[in-house]
Parts: C-alpha cells; structure tokens; sequence
C-alpha cells in the first residue's frame, strides 16, 4: 500500500472514529463503549493482520479480547466494522434529527471506501 494512502485511512479512520465514539458512548446504544460481540474481535485481528501485518494483543477481558477499562484498545483503522459501526445507523441508516451528523459520516466512508478500493481491491466496511 502507497504510504501517502496508508497514513490517509489511518487519519480518516481516526476522523470516524472520533466521530462516531460519542454515538457510541451516549444513551443510544444499548452496550456503551463496549464491543457488541466477540465475532467482531476476531474480524478485527484477521482484518489488522491481512491488511496492515499487524497482530493484536488480546487484553485482560475474559470474552472481549480488545477491551479496555474506557472501551476498545485498537486503533479505529484496524477495526473499521467497530469504528464505522452506530446503532442509529445501523438500524436506521442515520443519526435521526441530525442531518449534519449524518452527512459528515457518509462523506468520510465514502472517502475511506475510495481510497481502501484502491489499495485492498474491496472496501473493509
């Protein structure tokens, strides 16, 4: 991968991440900052090791092996089903009576998506 397109995902995975971190630690989600399911875990390691040669250490948690005391420990780009992941979106395909929101987490997946066709040949999320 060009290294002017990994440090790109990188920065728009974070610009994601931080904008979807708040959904996720608000009243709208059922498991605040916490992963919804241990299958998610294991596609993060395959996805960090396949695409970024990266092997993630699993934590102290006894199902969750990426979680920590304030959330997921891996990095937004290595995770990008979790960091693209709201329960807003997810069941209604946006944040309700936020368009603003809405359309500032299209445009930065949709830029990832762009770039990770590129780069993967598909998009991870």
């Amino acid at each position: 991968m060009p290294d002017d397109l990994r440090r790109r995902l990188i920065v728009l995975y974070a610009e994601l991440g931080a904008h979807t971190e708040p959904e996720c630690a608000g009243n709208r989600c059922p498991k605040p900052l916490s992963c919804c399911a241990p299958m998610y875990c294991d596609l993060a390691s395959d996805f960090a090791r396949e695409h970024w040669g990266v092997k993630l250490e699993p934590g102290w948690h006894p199902t969750l092996p990426f979680m920590g005391p304030a959330g997921c420990t891996v990095a937004p780009h290595l995770r990008p089903i979790c960091t693209a992941h709201t329960c807003e979106v997810n069941e209604h395909g946006c944040k309700r009576g936020d368009d603003a929101w809405t359309s500032r987490y299209y445009d930065v997946l949709e830029e990832i998506e762009s770039i990770e066709e590129q780069v993967f040949g598909r998009r991870a999320v």
